[in-house]
């Protein structure tokens, strides 16, 4: 074998060794690092009216419904919102458990 082939394949061997190596340091982080997200915010945003207006002072109906979810923010607060959006809203959190097994209490 000529040196320019043993260097080919040197360069071979050692791209798929690290892609190797990184590639199962990238799974264990996954594991080690992984959050669990709370779907009740999704579930919260549809029932918002998704115009994202942020006249609630919040960014956008997606940041009110994690205030909502984490924080207890009332969603009165968003003011092209309807009483049938609240009460659903409402409705949902308290009777849906979050990843730790707690509801919410709304307070319209």
């Amino acid at each position: 074998m000529s040196s320019e082939v043993k260097l080919l394949v040197f360069s071979i061997v050692v791209m798929l060794g690290l892609g190797l190596i990184l590639g199962l340091v990238l799974g264990i982080f996954s594991k080690v690092f992984h959050v669990v997200e709370d779907n009740r915010i999704e579930e919260v945003t549809k029932r918002l009216p998704g115009i994202n207006c942020g006249a609630c002072g919040f960014p956008g109906c997606s940041g009110l419904a994690t205030a909502i979810v984490n924080e207890g923010a009332s969603p009165r607060l968003c003011k092209p919102g309807t009483m049938t959006n609240f009460e659903a809203i409402k409705v949902y959190l308290e009777e849906t458990p979050g990843p730790d097994g707690n509801i919410i209490k709304v307070k319209l």
